[in-house]
């Protein structure tokens, strides 16, 4: 809760004197003509205010004398609860933002109203939330709102919030790296569920449905976004999707898992690739031992200061030379064969979390470090994957009970009987 009153705060220090900010939950959108898809909370809205809920509104007004915090939420219906389950009362609302003014949605037009007809002093600046499909109406979004407050209001200026917003979130303070710990040992603990039950002849769906299964059986914890489960040369198709993984797990694959929890609604994004057997063939040491050499390198140089092309520029580097070096490639060849993807993104509560990626990172960036080298011809793809915490000095590996070292591997194979 104090989070909350701090990232609010935080805001209202990038927002100009005399504005409005209004920043929306959204609503679901159609699956179909009589179902909705499980709605998703805009998370900007999620990370001002702790609630979930579809159709709320935070808006907040700077003034000239104080800052002004307002929440609404749809006004308490018992039909349609029937229909749609519980909805939070005003009551609820305040306790979980910490927010004391909450109204029902009846009254949001009459409160915007006061404050852009000058109530707070002169508002000359109004902030919208313009992110990208962002819907808060049938067919209505903050961009056809912004368009009819500026008819309205001509002398009104109109600026997007959400670069503020990105920055503020980059950043994550000691209750989120909190809440992302707890993801990733979550995480943890079902991917040792795997290991102890994954086995030849298995379907890859078999082991990306016992993840799941995992976290509904532990506090229903949702899965940080579809679980990836490839073998073999499915193992070099960077988002295997569920549906096509129907292959049945030879004895000689090695299979590679993608995957996480959340935790409070804050990811883990976790890679780690397995032989099926518990032993590594030759090819497949090299292979591993290339991309674990370039893992644990990159997380080593990744500091205050440098990039995240910094980063994908040095493991580029490392993974040309360790597949040279091992035999894995000539010196004609070129990496992006066998590496096509970045080695980095900013982690929160997106798994691939609102970021300035040609920005330098800071103290308090949780990010991930997964480079990987995919050989389709050999059947081996291998990446491995760990969510790191910047500081001002040495970094954090906040995955670091994971195994991913061979000698640990294969001795949790041998010891599982």
């Amino acid at each position: 809760m104090r989070d909350l009153e701090l990232r609010r705060s935080k805001l209202f220090d990038l927002m100009e004197n005399n504005s409005v900010a209004i920043v929306y939950a959204g609503k679901p959108k159609i699956s179909s003509e009589d179902e909705f898809y499980p709605f998703n909370v805009n998370k900007n809205f999620f990370y001002l205010t702790g609630i979930c809920q579809e159709n709320s509104i935070l808006l907040l007004v700077k003034g000239l004398a104080d800052n002004k915090k307002y929440l609404f939420i749809d006004e308490y219906n018992p039909v349609k609860e029937k229909w749609t389950g519980k909805r939070l009362s005003n009551d609820e609302a305040a306790k979980i933002s910490n927010i004391s003014n909450v109204y029902t949605l009846d009254n949001f037009d009459s409160i915007l109203e006061l404050a852009l007809d000058n109530t707070y002093g002169e508002i000359k600046n109004l902030y919208l939330d313009l992110s990208n499909e962002l819907k808060i109406g049938d067919s209505y979004s903050t961009q056809n709102f912004a368009n009819d407050l500026k008819e309205k209001y001509p002398k009104l200026e109109i600026k997007n919030i959400y670069p503020s917003l990105v920055k503020l979130r980059m950043i994550k303070t000691e209750d989120e790296i909190n809440n992302i710990k707890e993801a990733i040992n979550l995480t943890h603990d079902g991917m040792n569920d795997l290991l102890l039950n994954m086995k030849v002849g298995m379907k890859e769906y078999a082991l990306s449905d016992r993840f799941e299964q995992y976290g509904k059986s532990h506090g229903r914890a949702k899965l940080s976004f579809s679980t990836i489960v490839g073998s073999g040369k499915n193992a070099t198709v960077l988002h295997h999707p569920y549906e096509q993984q129907n292959e049945t797990i030879g004895s000689d694959d090695m299979v590679l898992f993608d995957l996480g929890f959340q935790h409070n609604g804050y990811s883990a994004d976790i890679s780690r690739t397995y032989p099926i057997n518990g032993t590594f063939t030759e090819k497949q040491r090299l292979v591993y031992e290339a991309v674990l050499n370039c893992n644990k390198a990159v997380i080593e140089y990744a500091r205050k200061g440098l990039t995240i092309k910094d980063l994908q520029d040095y493991a580029v580097d490392i993974l040309r030379n360790e597949a040279i070096r091992l035999g894995l490639m000539s010196d004609n060849d070129d990496i992006k064969k066998y590496y096509y993807h970045n080695v980095s993104h900013h982690l929160g509560l997106d798994t691939h979390d609102v970021s300035f990626r040609e920005q330098p990172l800071e103290a308090g960036n949780v990010i991930t470090v997964e480079p990987g080298l995919y050989f389709e011809e050999l059947g081996i793809g291998v990446r491995i994957e760990d969510d790191v915490l910047i500081t001002e000095d040495k970094n954090v590996v906040l995955s670091s009970n994971i195994k991913k070292e061979i000698d640990d591997i294969e001795q949790i194979f041998k010891t599982r009987g």
